[in-house]
């Protein structure tokens, strides 16, 4: 079946004014959602976080089984959700939270291995932007979080439409098609404008939500800030092996460093196998 086949088939007329693509989306984890609300607040409550977290046994038993995974690398065991939220800080139980709530939404259709490396490459994508981060002295959380978000068009479109997203994968890696080009004229949007949709509806700073719709554009020559961050962490991930279809003209781990600011580009002086090794070694450890 082409591409166009399958287009006229899965579209449905929406039940509310969302794109057609996105109409009945599975929901985002509620309790990940209400974590937002009370964290984007000026001075959130530490207890209430806690509470709310408690209150779901199942989602704060994974919390904290992914606070002590080497995927978060912490150097001491979080043994309760209070000594998480003491020792690590509000910030970074959003990310583990946020982590465990986005991996919670795609885990249905995690079998299929080219879905799988979908989110494979959202975790190194939210890593690297986490060491990029620290190398350009900005908040390693927010970038993070914004790493494992920009992609989140694209998670959702596979969530609801796995065989339709397996089979636009295959047919862009085969034939070397442009990705958002074939979103579109599957889904009439793109992974960008679909996230946009989905976190214009979601409790997030406005920072992530331009992430989300900007962070395959082109740098303008303005001051370097998230979302020049995120697009390197995003090219990074696929010069490292990552990348989500294979690029006809695959992108260069030193070429792609080189596009930080100077000063951050000598605090970045990473050996591209050990960083891959370190990545994909942490990514092993998600479950």
């Amino acid at each position: 079946m082409t591409l166009t086949e399958v287009r006229k088939s899965q579209r449905k007329p929406p039940t509310n004014n969302a794109p057609w693509a996105l109409d009945k989306l599975p929901p985002f984890p509620m309790v990940a959602t209400r974590l937002m609300q009370i964290l984007a607040r000026e001075d959130p409550d530490i207890s209430e976080v806690g509470k709310m977290i408690s209150a779901e046994p199942v989602f704060a038993t994974r919390v904290l089984q992914m606070a002590n995974s080497p995927l978060f690398a912490l150097t001491a065991q979080v043994k309760t959700l209070s000594h998480a939220i003491v020792v690590l800080g509000l910030a970074r139980v959003k990310s583990i939270t946020v982590t465990r709530a986005v991996g919670d939404f795609v885990a249905p259709v995690l079998n299929v291995r080219s879905l799988r490396v979908c989110w494979q490459n959202s975790l190194a994508g939210a890593l690297l932007a986490e060491k990029l981060a620290r190398a350009c002295k900005m908040d390693a959380d927010i970038a993070y979080v914004a790493g494992l978000l920009r992609d989140i068009g694209r998670l959702a479109l596979l969530v609801k439409y796995p065989d339709s997203y397996a089979n636009l994968l295959a047919v862009s890696s085969e034939h070397a098609f442009d990705l958002m080009n074939t979103e579109r004229e599957l889904f009439d949007v793109d992974h960008c404008q679909a996230g946009s949709w989905l976190m214009a509806r979601m409790p997030f700073p406005p920072e992530l939500a331009e992430v989300v719709a900007h962070h395959h554009d082109v740098p303008n020559g303005g001051p370097f800030g998230l979302v020049n961050l995120i697009r390197i962490a995003d090219r990074m991930a696929d010069a490292l092996g990552f990348a989500v279809v294979a690029h006809p003209d695959p992108l260069l781990f030193a070429d792609v460093l080189g596009e930080l600011p100077a000063e951050a580009l000598a605090r970045a002086q990473w050996d591209e196998q050990e960083l891959k090794a370190e990545i994909a070694t942490r990514i092993q450890t998600w479950g």
